[in-house]
C-alpha cells in the first residue's frame, strides 16, 4: 500500500513516469471490467482510455483518494453508463433513421404514414405496461446489445429467467402491437424482434 501512496503523490504532481506505471498496473483489469458490459474489443478499449484521460485530468486530487481500486473502477463503471446512455441516444437516432428510410421509400401517401411522435409514444406506452423487471431485461437486450448471459450476470438471475423474460416481453409486445395500427406493427417489428 505504501506503494500506492507515493505514486498516487508523484501522479497528483503531474510526474508522467508515474502515471505510465500506474496506467501499466491497471490498464488490462479495467479494460475486461468494460468488456464484460460492452462486449465489443473497440469500445472497450476507446472506454478504457477514456477512464485513464479521466484519471489524468483529475490528478490534483488522486492522493487524496482512500482505496485506488475503488477510485479506478468508480470511473470505469461511470465511464459505461455514460456510453450505455449515449448508446441510447444513438438508439433513438437510428429508430429515427429507419422511420426517415420508410417515408422515402414508402408508397403510402403522406396522410396514411403514421408520425414518428405517434410510434415512439406507442412504443413507450408498451414497454411501461411491461413488469419492471420484464421491461429492465427487454430494454438491455433490445436497447444495449447485451447478450442473455450479460443480462444474467449484470441482474445476477440466471439465463433461464432472462430467456422467459425476453419470451414473456415479446409475446406481450406483440400482442399489444396487433392490436394498434399496421404500419406500426411493420415498423416496430423490424426494430424490435430481429
Amino acid at each position: 500500500m505504501e506503494k500506492d501512496i507515493d505514486l498516487l503523490k508523484r501522479i497528483a504532481n503531474a510526474d508522467e513516469l508515474a502515471f505510465k506505471h500506474f496506467y501499466d498496473k491497471y490498464v488490462n483489469k479495467v479494460y475486461q471490467f468494460i468488456f464484460n458490459f460492452v462486449r465489443d474489443k473497440a469500445e472497450a478499449e476507446d472506454i478504457t482510455q477514456i477512464v485513464f484521460i479521466k484519471i489524468w485530468s483529475k490528478k490534483s486530487t488522486i492522493d487524496s483518494i482512500n482505496s485506488l481500486d475503488g477510485f479506478v473502477f468508480t470511473i470505469a463503471h461511470r465511464s459505461v453508463i455514460d456510453y450505455f446512455r449515449s448508446s441510447e441516444t444513438n438508439f433513438k437516432k437510428q429508430i429515427s433513421n429507419v422511420y426517415d428510410s420508410e417515408l422515402l421509400l414508402s408508397s403510402y401517401s403522406v396522410d396514411n404514414v403514421v408520425g414518428k411522435n405517434h410510434i415512439e409514444t406507442i412504443y413507450k406506452k408498451a414497454l411501461s405496461m411491461l413488469p419492471p423487471k420484464r421491461r429492465e431485461i427487454f430494454i438491455l437486450s433490445r436497447h444495449y446489445d447485451l447478450t442473455n448471459k450479460q443480462i444474467a450476470l449484470k441482474l445476477n438471475i440466471s439465463i433461464k429467467t432472462v430467456e422467459n423474460q425476453m419470451t414473456s416481453a415479446l409475446n406481450s409486445l406483440k400482442s399489444f402491437f396487433f392490436n394498434s395500427d399496421l404500419s406500426i406493427i411493420i415498423f416496430l417489428s423490424t426494430i424490435i424482434f430481429l
